[in-house]
């Protein structure tokens, strides 16, 4: 049961939340290093997290905890093929994560 309503959660967050969209419109954005990444993914989460605090409140109780979800989920990785850095999208795994289930 908590699998299908962390499911349901996940699809909500993605079909009613414009605060992914700051993180998925980007994901193909190049950046030159890990911290102007970093620096990217830090102002997303800044301008979103209180709106998932609001919109699902049953999924968030905080907003430490709104800030370490989208962090988790939308780390920056290195592109060898062209040595930049882009935001990599792990929501999905993080909502299924041990990490995600042991805090609520």
């Amino acid at each position: 049961m908590k699998k299908l309503l962390t499911l349901a959660g996940a699809a909500a967050m993605t079909m009613t939340s414009p605060a992914f969209a700051h993180h998925l419109q980007n994901l193909d954005t190049p950046y030159a290093s890990r911290g102007a990444c970093e620096a990217a993914v830090a102002d997303f989460n800044s301008d979103d997290w209180e709106m998932l605090l609001d919109l699902f409140p049953d999924y968030f109780s905080s907003q430490g905890e709104v800030a370490s979800f989208l962090t988790r989920a939308f780390p920056c990785e290195l592109n060898p093929n062209d040595d930049q850095w882009y935001i990599q999208n792990h929501y999905g795994q993080v909502l299924h994560s041990d990490w995600y289930l042991r805090r609520q």
